[in-house]
């Protein structure tokens, strides 16, 4: 409980525009990453890696699917992480865990590409991060609302703040709503952000 209240206290202090406490720096041991900026034309210069099978193209390997998540046909309209042409349905009372992927800093950001299948006005599409420390401590944090329109839309930034060290960060989609059907596709996370 204590290393999930520090946590708390970070996304508060992100919220209200508090400075990141000392020590809120780039730490060494997680692998080398490939990185670009998918999202530059959107104005985001922030730097992210595709997480693991994030674009779908070889189905959801690592992927935690329930209640009816699937694979399915049909690739986000801007191509970020190629001309493939699969993406992630979720229909409602579904969820999808992303693999659990390396981060090593404090802030992680991640966006992704979607659409809103359901009924716009009474569906959204919530996002946790699932976050494990060294010492094996699980915990969630909230990491954002998407209640996107019918067209494929970059999400806006997923934040996590965590506590110091390196750690594993997973991302849970679940669709929230009535009705609730979403699409995703493209899943990236900026695992280097600094504070």
């Amino acid at each position: 409980m204590r290393r999930f209240g520090a946590a708390f206290a970070l996304v508060i202090g992100l919220a209200t525009g508090a400075a990141a406490p000392a020590g809120a720096a780039l730490l060494n041991g997680c692998p080398d990453q490939s990185m670009s900026r998918p999202f530059a034309r959107w104005l985001d210069p922030i730097s992210y890696t595709l997480a693991p099978d994030g674009g779908f193209e070889n189905g959801a390997q690592g992927w935690q699917l329930r209640g009816g998540a699937a694979v399915v046909n049909g690739n986000e309209s801007f191509s970020l992480s190629g001309p493939g042409d699969s993406s992630l349905y979720l229909p409602s009372g579904s969820t999808a865990t992303s693999p659990a992927m390396c981060v090593e800093t404090l802030d992680v950001f991640a966006r992704y590409v979607a659409k809103n299948r359901g009924l716009i006005a009474l569906s959204s599409l919530k996002v946790d991060a699932i976050v494990k420390d060294s010492a094996g401590h699980t915990f969630v944090l909230p990491a954002g609302v998407n209640t996107g329109l019918s067209n494929w839309a970059p999400s806006l930034p997923s934040v996590a703040l965590l506590n110091g060290g390196r750690v594993t960060v997973s991302f849970r989609f679940q669709p929230v709503g009535l009705g609730a059907k979403w699409q995703i596709d493209d899943l990236y996370v900026d695992p280097l952000k600094m504070g």
